[in-house]
Formats: structure tokens, C-alpha cells, sequence
């Protein structure tokens, strides 16, 4: 088995700093953020972007790393999540001022994440909606059974192909609620992959129905877990819901939320699951 472990990372909001101290922790970069995951598989959860004054940084490092994982070994996915659809909705309510400047002017950054351009194409190319590693299905928010129908890999082409083909100043404010465009649509927001809260955020009538419909996605998609972000943990602690087929792991690891520190540990030999909270001494 060539990756011995998965490493979950939830949603990091421009926190470079919480970023690279939990990629060092967990032993995936050294202190120079060299790749050094050799026998890893880094998962980071989406919304990388928006709270923080670090974005350009964040999504900077990730891309690097990235490509010095498919180099020496390890490999790094990267899920998208709800914010990094706000920026290519046009939408600024979470983006900071100092965030912004960092990529000049708001042309400059419309500029960066439009279609062609670097982040831009991160953001479109690069992160995926879903995936699957061995029977663990990774998801921002959370995959409902109306979407899985589709298949994996249908739904992260059509999810793939909305955001090629809408224009970057898009905004869904302006257009209203009642617009046709496809960013719009419910696959898009409300209940889709990278917004929905169906299972992170029930009500207690609500348990029963909501875990039903996690164990039909689950088993649909041949998978016995799924690990998503989105859903902030007050607390700081990672938790699980519907018996152990639920790990949220969003714990406020952005200052804008308490600088939490943890991440997600998976023994893919064993199907072991760690929450790591503490720092090593050598961080």
C-alpha cells in the first residue's frame, strides 16, 4: 500500500499561519513547507478563501505543495467548498479588506480568479466537489441522496462545467433569486455538495430521517463514512454523528473562529480514525 495515512484538514479561511502549523504538525511539510508527506495523502476540506487576511498565501501554498506531492511522493486533494463558489459569484461579504489589497486592486483580483488565470483555474480544475479513498467520502458540506444519483463523477463534471462556463463578475444578488443561471441552481447552493447542512445541522425530530438518507448515500456510493467540513464546531473538537458515519471536522481553525488547532488522522491500513489536537514539540 503506497499511502500509509489520510490527513483531513478543515476549512482554513485565509489563516496561513494555522495552515502551514498543522501541515508541519502532521508532518506533511518541514519547516522550509518542502513536501515531506511521503507516504500521505493530505485532504484539505475546502474554503481556503474569505475571514482571513491571507488568502493569496494560503492558496499559493497549497498549489505548491500540491505539485511537490505528485513529485516526491504523497499526493494532496483539495475539496471545494461554499466560499471559494462566493468568489466566483462575485460575492465580498466575508472578504477582507487587507485580503483584498493583497492582490492589488478589485480588478486585480476579479482578474486572478477569472477564467485563465491562476487561482481562477484552481479553483475551477482543481478542487472537486466529492471524492472517494478507499470508503471514505470527502465533501464540504455534505452529499444528499438527489445528488449521488448522479454519480461521483457526473456530478463533479457538471459542478466542473458550471463554473468554465460562468463568467467570473457574476452576481446572484443582482440577479435576484428567481435566476436561471446555472451557479444559481440548487446544485450549486443551498443543498448542493458545498453548501449543505443536512446532516451536520438537524433537529432532533430530524435525526432518524437525516441518518436514513446518509446510510442510502453511503451505501450507494459503496463507501462507510463521509468526512465533511462546512459546518463550524464551536468547541474546537472534531465530532461524528449517525453513528460514527459522519465526521465533521470545520473546528474554527481561522482566528476568525478561535484558532483551533486539530486535524483528522486516518490509518488506511487499520480504517483508524485519530483526532490530533496537540502540538509537537519539534512544530
Amino acid at each position: 500500500m503506497k499511502y500509509k495515512r489520510i490527513v483531513a484538514v478543515g476549512d482554513i479561511h485565509g489563516d496561513y499561519n494555522q495552515l502551514v502549523s498543522i501541515l508541519r504538525n502532521a508532518k506533511l511539510i518541514n519547516k522550509k513547507n518542502k513536501w515531506i508527506g511521503y507516504d500521505s495523502i493530505l485532504v484539505q476540506m475546502g474554503d481556503l478563501v474569505d475571514r482571513g487576511s491571507d488568502t493569496k498565501k494560503v492558496l499559493d501554498l497549497m498549489i505548491d505543495i500540491r505539485e511537490q506531492a505528485k513529485r516526491k511522493g504523497g499526493k494532496v486533494n483539495v475539496i471545494l467548498g461554499n466560499h471559494e463558489t462566493n468568489i466566483m459569484q462575485g460575492y465580498y461579504l466575508y472578504t477582507y479588506i487587507c485580503d483584498l489589497m493583497e492582490f492589488g486592486t478589485l480588478e486585480d483580483r476579479k482578474k486572478a480568479f477569472s477564467l485563465n488565470h491562476k487561482y481562477g483555474n484552481f479553483l475551477r480544475k482543481e478542487m472537486e466537489p466529492v471524492i472517494i479513498i478507499d470508503d471514505i467520502l470527502f465533501t464540504h458540506g455534505g452529499l444528499i441522496k438527489k445528488y449521488a444519483e448522479l454519480g461521483i463523477d457526473n456530478l463533479n463534471k457538471k459542478i466542473h462545467n458550471i463554473l468554465m462556463e460562468t463568467p467570473y463578475d457574476f452576481s446572484l444578488y443582482d440577479k435576484g433569486e428567481n435566476s436561471t443561471e446555472p451557479i444559481v441552481s440548487d446544485l450549486m447552493m443551498d443543498d448542493g455538495p458545498t453548501w449543505s447542512r443536512r446532516y451536520t445541522s438537524f433537529k432532533p425530530d430530524e435525526e432518524k430521517e437525516a441518518c436514513d438518507e446518509l446510510s442510502e448515500v453511503l451505501k450507494m456510493t459503496n463507501t462507510t463514512r463521509m468526512v465533511v467540513g462546512h459546518t463550524v464546531q464551536k468547541d474546537g473538537l472534531i465530532k461524528t454523528k449517525c453513528d460514527n458515519k459522519l465526521v465533521v471536522v470545520d473546528i474554527g481553525i481561522t482566528a476568525s473562529y478561535g484558532s483551533h488547532f486539530g486535524y483528522l488522522e486516518i490509518n488506511r491500513k487499520n480504517n483508524e480514525f485519530w483526532a490530533i489536537y496537540n502540538k509537537t514539540m519539534n512544530n
